[in-house]
């Protein structure tokens, strides 16, 4: 097998390691940050209990997000993202953190974007309760992945308003009108310029039309 390579970030990460071995918290979260693709849940874990019990004080950082940028290269979005996502669990599926607790390599663990789609479809409200109930099971129980969620529970857990179907009908028509009037200026369109310049008219007053 090849040597491992490591980036410059995983190196700067390696080295802090080190230098916080002392510190078993720290070191954990830090060590955690390096692997959170793999193990995102128990990275989401370690960061909420540093942020609930403000340890990054202690270590010199002025605020959580300082912290998380500075020593973990975490984005905010991200760490907002783990940390929504954990919480959602914590009261909605607690089972799925015991789970990974119990067993932590052989329970199945959640991505984070199947998370986000049980978040977000209880979150929206618009399913019943049994539905998500469903989606909850066939997500964190059986394995399916967010692709697969959104295939089969999109229209209802997310369906569309009157509003949001006029808005693509209204696109779609403005799209449609724009590529009519692009084919018919071709040098080599069977339309007369006569008749070009009619329909370049009416597309003008129908995309002035919807738009307005």
């Amino acid at each position: 097998m090849g040597a491992k390579i490591l980036t410059k970030t995983d190196r700067q990460m390696e080295d802090q390691m080190l230098a916080v071995a002392s510190d078993p918290q720290r070191a954990d979260t830090l060590a955690k940050a390096r692997a959170f693709k793999r193990t995102w849940l128990e990275l989401a874990e370690a960061l909420s209990k540093v942020n609930d019990a403000n340890s990054w004080q202690g270590w010199g950082y002025p605020d959580f997000d300082t912290y998380c940028r500075k020593e973990l290269h975490l984005r905010s979005t991200t760490v907002g993202k783990l940390l929504n996502n954990y919480r959602f669990l914590e009261t909605s599926a607690p089972r799925v953190i015991e789970r990974a607790r119990e067993d932590r390599y052989q329970s199945p663990i959640p991505s984070e974007r199947t998370v986000e789609f049980v978040k977000k479809a209880t979150e929206r409200g618009s399913a019943d309760a049994e539905t998500i109930e469903t989606i909850q099971r066939v997500a964190f129980d059986e394995g399916l992945e967010a692709p697969i969620l959104a295939r089969r529970f999109k229209d209802v857990a997310f369906p569309e308003t009157d509003r949001e179907k006029g808005e693509k009908l209204r696109g779609s028509i403005a799209q449609a009108a724009r590529r009519l009037s692009a084919l018919i200026a071709e040098k080599d369109s069977p339309v007369s310029k006569k008749l070009a310049i009619r329909v370049e008219e009416l597309v003008g007053e129908l995309l002035e039309s919807i738009e307005n």
